[in-house]
């Protein structure tokens, strides 16, 4: 969700900022900065707790969550595509759920601002013991929507979203954001939403199927 559908990334620093500013913290130097990218609202927490934040974790959770609601009601911006694509499901019937490492207050703030699109299911970092990039949350997504993990689809922005897509069995497809991502067999890549519908996805799922089955094939 946040990078992906909306962006959000830049609320998510500024917030964690305000967090280290308030206790007279020195700023995250740019490695820690791409590692939370991604990351849930727990390890992030522990993060700031090994930084020397003398809170305890629930409470960071609190008073991050609060600022980067705070901004997201001030207005929030959706990646370029990312509308198109979700209208585009909606009229082929192609049931969808968001799996995120945010909170559900976090969700309940992001979805008036997506067209009002319904998502069939949502799952956050309060439904799972793990997150990203354990895969728990894609496989309780998928066993919500009924459908095996390798028929569904999972778009990401970071790398630990995608390593759960993988370890989960899904079809991951990457599109770079706040980071790079790699070129590698692991998952597919495109550079943008814009111009992607659902028969692009259908095209994408099949590719990467395809690669697969090949990649087996020269194995044995």
């Amino acid at each position: 969700m946040d990078g992906t559908l909306v962006e959000t990334e830049s609320y998510w620093i500024e917030a964690q900022s305000d967090l280290l500013d308030r206790f007279s913290l020195p700023p995250l130097t740019p490695e820690q900065d791409a590692a939370l990218i991604g990351s849930s609202l727990p390890a992030a927490a522990e993060l700031f707790r090994s930084l020397g934040v003398p809170l305890e974790v629930p409470e960071i959770g609190e008073f991050v969550s609060e600022r980067v609601i705070a901004r997201i009601e001030g207005g929030l911006t959706r990646r370029p595509g990312a509308q198109e694509l979700l209208d585009d499901l909606r009229a082929h019937g192609v049931p969808t759920a968001i799996v995120t490492n945010s909170g559900r207050r976090i969700v309940d703030a992001v979805l008036p601002h997506l067209g009002g699109h319904e998502f069939e299911h949502i799952v956050t970092c309060e439904d799972v013991r793990r997150g990203k990039p354990d895969p728990e949350g894609y496989l309780l997504a998928a066993r919500r929507l009924g459908v095996p993990s390798e028929g569904c689809i999972v778009l990401e922005d970071s790398i630990n979203g995608l390593g759960g897509a993988v370890a989960a069995g899904a079809v991951p497809i990457g599109i770079p954001f706040e980071i790079e991502l790699e070129d590698t067999e692991r998952y597919l890549r495109v550079d943008t939403l814009e111009g992607v519908g659902w028969s692009r996805l259908r095209e994408l799922y099949l590719e990467f199927r395809a690669g697969r089955a090949s990649a087996a094939a020269q194995a044995r």
